[in-house]
């Protein structure tokens, strides 16, 4: 095999670990920011004596933008996977772009940007969803 296929693939093969450490740290991030939330509701809720203090609590605006902490936030996910969408898409035209340099670029370049492109339209079908599945 001549080298030069061998650093092609061996440059693939770093973006690609790069990519996957990335998505791998950012979960490693959530996990703990979501531990440490966790923890402090927990404190939270053990200092009510009763279920009745509890429902007091939830009814006041401070217990209300408590529990709006539970609910699931649709514009941030749809943002997450836009961008993410974004960066493959720049990733894969990268690529593209490396393959009028040298050959082997094609397949990955092809591969980056159709998920990249995916991506942005299943946000922008997501948006569009989240608009219409509103509750009035």
């Amino acid at each position: 095999m001549p080298w030069s296929v061998v650093e092609d693939v061996l440059i693939v093969l770093g973006a690609f670990a790069g990519v996957v450490l990335l998505f791998w740290l950012r979960g490693r991030a959530n996990q703990f920011r979501l531990a440490r939330q966790a923890e402090t509701h927990q404190q939270l809720l053990a200092k009510f004596q009763s279920g009745q203090e509890l429902a007091d609590f939830i009814e006041t605006p401070g217990g209300r933008e408590f529990m709006r902490q539970f609910e699931p936030d649709p514009h941030r996910m749809i943002l997450g996977i836009l961008s993410a969408g974004i960066v493959g898409t720049a990733a894969g035209l990268g690529l593209l772009f490396l393959m009028t340099q040298e050959d082997g670029f094609l397949y990955p370049g092809v591969v980056t940007t159709t998920i990249g492109i995916g991506l942005i339209l299943a946000a922008v079908i997501s948006k569009r969803l989240s608009q219409e599945w509103k509750p009035d």
